[in-house]
């Protein structure tokens, strides 16, 4: 007997097509995250920010967004991995019909021999930082400092709530995650960063998890959000948020007890997320655009914290695995580098330029000094 998401797979599409947003399309996307989603990125294909392409022959589909001719994908096709070839297959012949680029963002280490095979070149991303909840815990002396934070927290009378607005909205708690938002917005260079990074969506949260710290007064003091992958056995904080002058150990403790809740669950798996261009020229022969992106990931922390961003995951003492960025045609060039990097921040490509400038002006302030 078929599952309820079956049924709905089964049903749509008919045949191969490139969808902005619909609800019958929605439904679809959200069943097939349900069944295929190995990616941890695939719950932001339910994000505003992305299309939707579904093959013809595959039941499945992948999230995207254009930038001029380049069809820029998030994560890997959600579908049976031993059918990414004909979904490959299928996006070969819808992107050559309309001579569009295509760009995955992020694809993970054990599909690179489909890529391959489908003559995509493929360059190192980055490092996804994760963790198997089962075998979890705060003991040793790898854990001290963390720890360490986690008591200091607990003992200021921080404690750890889930906010469930799927069930009752609470426009008190949502209004203090919006300050926290835009205050940290507010501390940032660059623009919000998007597509591979999600939003709040406290108006339709799908299947999102929302923990929040307060304090004994109520004050939300920071929270994460959490995306799952793996049909729910994985879990991925996809946004981490304090208050300005939060008391120390606040994302600590919010970490502690969310691997316990997961761990009471029998989730086996929890990711932090991807540290963007770190370790990009770790291999025998990094190429030049993987040479570039480890110069960004070391020199190009004013405009967005890569470096800062992993080692805050790095405190944490996670498993870290390669993540990959897939192209066709299989030369990078930089009107596809462009493209990606126009879609990954919310105001496009010149607000980092925007920002490049600005680091320069300070850089040249700190000397004059």
């Amino acid at each position: 007997m078929k599952s309820p998401e079956q049924e709905i797979i089964g049903a749509y599409p008919a045949e191969f097509h490139a969808e902005p947003r619909d609800e019958s399309g929605r439904a679809y996307v959200r069943s097939c995250i349900r069944q295929y989603g190995e990616n941890s990125l695939c719950g932001l294909a339910l994000e505003d920010d992305k299309s939707w392409f579904f093959p013809g022959n595959v039941e499945g589909f992948a999230s995207y967004a254009l930038s001029g001719r380049t069809m820029v994908i998030c994560g890997d096709p959600v579908c049976k991995r031993d059918q990414i070839p004909e979904f490959l297959a299928d996006l070969k012949t819808f992107s050559g019909e309309r001579h569009l680029h295509v760009v995955f963002l992020f694809v993970l280490e054990k599909n690179l021999p489909y890529y391959h095979d489908a003559g995509y070149g493929c360059y190192k991303a980055g490092e996804e930082a994760s963790f198997d909840v089962r075998s979890w815990s705060m003991e040793g002396g790898r854990m001290a400092k963390v720890r360490s934070s986690w008591h200091t927290a607990q003992h200021r009378g921080l404690s750890v709530h889930e906010y469930c607005p799927q069930r009752k909205r609470n426009p008190d708690v949502e209004g203090q995650m919006r300050d926290i938002t835009d205050q940290w917005l507010g501390d940032k260079h660059t623009a919000r960063l998007q597509f591979a990074v999600g939003s709040l969506m406290l108006e339709n949260p799908e299947d999102k998890r929302y923990f929040y710290a307060s304090d004994p007064d109520g004050m939300i003091q920071g929270f994460n959000v959490l995306n799952p992958y793996l049909g729910g056995k994985g879990w991925i904080i996809d946004i981490m948020r304090r208050r300005e002058g939060a008391p120390h150990g606040v994302m600590e403790l919010l970490f502690h007890d969310i691997m316990q809740t997961l761990k009471e669950e029998n989730v086996q798996y929890l990711s932090l997320g991807i540290a963007p261009f770190f370790n990009t020229n770790d291999g025998p022969d990094p190429s030049l655009f993987e040479k570039a992106e480890h110069y960004i990931y070391g020199h190009m922390n004013y405009i967005y914290g890569f470096k800062p961003l992993q080692e805050a995951k790095e405190k944490y003492s996670p498993v870290w695995s390669n993540v990959y960025l897939a192209c066709h045609p299989k030369h990078m060039s930089p009107w596809m580098d462009l493209a990606a990097c126009s879609i990954l921040d919310s105001q496009g490509f010149g607000d980092y330029v925007r920002a490049f400038l600005d680091m320069k002006k300070a850089g040249k302030e700190q000397k004059s000094k």
